[in-house]
């Protein structure tokens, strides 16, 4: 990257199978709230370890879904890094291989939804992920991101609440399989591009 200044990037990993508003909200609250220069969509590379029921749609249409959502938005970027490795790619690695691709002194968070917060213990190097990089939990449906309590000064989280839209890929999936509408559910371009390359049925 061409930057010498520290730059501030929030890194949002996930299968996006397929992107929808509710990941687009989430990006611009945190461009808008953290405040970021930027924020970086990861696609997953495949079926993530604690997935195992289905085959995810291959990653170049991924990809494809997310720039067409992203379109006109300079501070919103996506990057294939999961996608090119051969092999399942932990949010360690990705987190430590973005860092490296920034000027010393920038700052990274991952930005993950509330429902993860006692779950990253469990994540490969999940104490070292927490250590070493910044973590912004946002509000979802039914996991609403808490306050730290005045008095707890070490609390290694930043709090975002977000608008709260209850939307999930896998609901997407099934209604596109039932022949339902989900065109207000996706942004902008990404439902003629499911309809032509015949995604999902």
């Amino acid at each position: 990257m061409s930057q010498k200044s520290p730059q501030r990037i929030g890194i949002y990993g996930g299968s996006f199978d397929p992107v929808h508003r509710a990941h687009i909200v989430l990006a611009q609250t945190a461009l808008q709230t953290l405040p970021l220069d930027r924020v970086i969509f990861v696609p997953s590379g495949g079926i993530a370890h604690y997935k195992t029921d289905r085959q995810i749609t291959p990653g170049k249409h991924r990809l494809a879904m997310i720039e067409l959502a992203i379109a006109g938005n300079p501070c919103l970027q996506a990057d294939p890094y999961e996608i090119n490795r051969p092999e399942f790619t932990y949010t360690i690695q990705t987190l430590r291989h973005f860092r490296d691709q920034f000027p010393q002194g920038s700052t990274i968070y991952l930005l993950i939804g509330a429902d993860w917060r006692y779950k990253l213990s469990t994540w490969k190097e999940g104490d070292a992920l927490v250590r070493e990089f910044n973590i912004a939990l946002f509000s979802r449906p039914g996991f609403e991101a808490p306050s730290p309590a005045p008095t707890q000064t070490d609390d290694p989280f930043v709090y975002i609440p977000m608008p709260l839209l209850d939307l999930a890929s896998s609901d997407i999936r099934e209604r596109i399989q039932l022949g339902q509408p989900v065109e207000t559910m996706l942004p902008a371009g990404v439902w003629p591009y499911i309809q032509s390359h015949g995604l999902y049925r």
